[in-house]
């Protein structure tokens, strides 16, 4: 289940990039976007220390930019 949550996010992110190039989606569109990525980085500042521990906490930052909660619930404490 978590992959399909994780598929269905590259999939709104894919089409919040392609809505910036050729706007569908009038300014809604990057207006969550704007608002979804703030959050993901918000929640890398909240998990910084958890995210230095991690074997590879670039990758890691980077997921949790991209998934956000989703990605942190499969890390290790």
């Amino acid at each position: 289940m978590l992959k399909i949550a994780k598929g269905a996010l590259a999939v709104f992110w894919l089409l919040a990039l392609v809505n910036l190039l050729h706007p569908f989606a009038g300014p809604y569109m990057t207006w969550i976007a704007g608002l979804m990525l703030l959050v993901h980085v918000l929640e890398i500042a909240l998990l910084h220390r958890r995210l230095q521990r991690q074997a590879q906490p670039w990758q890691d930052r980077l997921q949790v930019l991209l998934f956000g909660v989703l990605h942190v619930r499969g890390l290790s404490a």
